[in-house]
């Protein structure tokens, strides 16, 4: 299955709004869906209000949302929709589903007709566009040694939310996840479901919980998978967040010294010297990458392209350590690679443009962790995680600087009164730790906890049969696994 990374879900702040028109239309909202071929799925559109806190005024503003189906193999045995969210935020649902829908376990391929909506401000619905290229951002120092590199990477940030107020300002207001809620709610009634069923992987979590709580009535199964912790505050989700990802890197290294076929560090005093040198030499003089057209990979990138990889779990580990030993020879191009799927950068220099609709809602979402330029934060981070806390708190911290305040908090969340949620969280995963999906189930209240051995972020169809089995039984029969069941 193609794997799209799910972002780090921290990070809002301050500053007056910046208005600048985006593609909206006054329209009548439609009240269904019309679908038509798009490759192996089906398409449509729905349209939603703009500004929810106005959505009946005459002539307000509308925007569509971009919706795909495969729909049940099997109609006469039909459940209904079941409705995925990727994560991010920011990645596009649209196309995670055209990658993996034929990973789905076949009985739910049978039952169900699998859908994805790209959110507000995500691909193909009304995108968020800032910047043509974040080369520029991340061309700095992401763990800076020197006033003068922490200055660099303060003004790189800025010109990052500058160009977003100027291509997409009117929109940027518009984007948290409350909105989005809210236009699940509509697709649901547009679909003719009377009651969701949605799976919500990461920052899908957050989705499925919050519509859980604001529309429980109209909830028949819910699957958080990766589910992020709602008790932390948004400084404390990122180190521990930083302090998972660090885990993973200690446990690959110590993997990599204890196995002869370890194809990085051979002959060296051991892989985390071995590591550590590597960083350190990308940082005072960027690696080749021989076949990137001149590029080079600096520490800032190698953080990210070794990121990238964790996600990944234990699998990947055999290539990251490939990937690293390639670097070490004098060539950085597999690193490199993985540092532009962490930036979602197009070969030809271009964006995706999955980042800046990812710093779009979550500035949007608030609170910002901490201050850029200030060290706190940062300090903090590279405390609890020494090679990868001051990457992961300074990729976050852009939003202090954002041109949009944030909406005002949700409800919080609460899951009494709908149908209780399975919500899967690993012991080893890197982005949710463990702990967040604990926190997920205390705070829900009406929910039961799958626990998966492993390292890897997000649980189903990764290869799992006993996770994807669960889930299968949960939204097929809406049986629950046992307590206390380990996968």
């Amino acid at each position: 299955m193609v794997r799209f990374r799910v972002a780090l879900m921290v990070v809002v702040s301050l500053a007056g709004l910046l208005w600048v028109l985006v593609p909206v239309h006054a329209a009548a909202v439609e009240p269904g869906l019309s679908w038509s071929r798009c490759g192996a799925l089906e398409c449509s559109t729905l349209t939603v209000p703009l500004d929810y806190t106005t959505p009946a005024a005459d002539g307000a503003a509308t925007i569509d949302i971009a919706v795909a189906r495969r729909p049940a193999a099997d109609p006469s045995r039909r459940i209904g929709s079941l409705v995925v969210n990727p994560g991010g935020p920011g990645v596009p649902a649209i196309d995670y589903l055209r990658a993996s829908v034929d990973s789905f376990p076949r009985a739910l391929r049978e039952r169900f007709d699998i859908v994805a909506f790209d959110p507000r401000g995500v691909g193909k619905s009304s995108q968020i566009v800032c910047a043509d290229s974040l080369d520029p951002l991340f061309d700095e120092a992401f763990s800076p040694r020197s006033d003068a590199e922490r200055a660099a990477l303060v003004a790189a940030a800025h010109a990052v939310a500058s160009s977003c107020a100027d291509h997409s300002g009117a929109l940027l207001a518009h984007v948290s996840t409350q909105d989005t809620a809210r236009d699940l709610d509509r697709l649901r009634a547009a679909l003719g479901d009377k009651r969701l069923n949605f799976l919500g992987s990461s920052y899908g979590s957050y989705l499925g919980a919050l519509y859980v709580t604001l529309f429980p009535e109209h909830v028949r199964a819910t699957v958080l998978d990766g589910a992020i912790d709602p008790e932390q505050s948004a400084a404390d989700a990122l180190v521990s967040q930083a302090r998972g990802f660090e885990d993973e890197l200690d446990a690959f290294l110590a993997d990599c010294d204890s196995r002869h076929e370890c194809s990085f560090a051979a002959g060296q005093e051991s892989a985390e010297v071995a590591y550590d040198a590597l960083r350190v030499r990308a940082a005072r003089t960027p690696i080749a990458a021989k076949t990137s057209g001149g590029r080079h990979l600096n520490e800032t990138r190698f953080d990210a392209a070794v990121l990238e990889t964790l996600y990944e779990g234990r699998s990947a580990w055999t290539g990251l350590a490939d990937a690293l030993a390639h670097a070490d020879r004098g060539d950085a191009s597999n690193l490199l690679a993985r540092a532009d799927a962490f930036t979602w950068r197009r070969p030809d220099g271009g964006q995706a443009h999955v980042l800046d609709a990812f710093w779009a809602i979550s500035c949007l979402d608030g609170p910002a962790p901490g201050s850029l330029g200030a060290t706190g934060l940062e300090r903090l981070a590279a405390l609890s995680a020494p090679r990868l806390g001051a990457f992961v708190a300074n990729n976050s911290v852009i939003c202090s600087v954002w041109p949009v305040a944030p909406v005002a908090p949700p409800p919080t969340l609460d899951g009494a009164a709908a149908p209780a949620a399975l919500i899967i969280g690993a012991t080893g995963d890197p982005a949710t730790p463990l702990a967040a999906g604990r926190a997920m189930q205390r705070v829900l209240g009406n929910a039961r906890l799958l626990v998966v051995d492993g390292y890897r972020h997000t649980s189903f169809i990764s290869g799992n049969q006993c996770v994807d089995n669960a889930v299968t039984s949960y939204l097929v029969d809406r049986t629950l696994p046992a307590r206390g069941t380990r996968c």
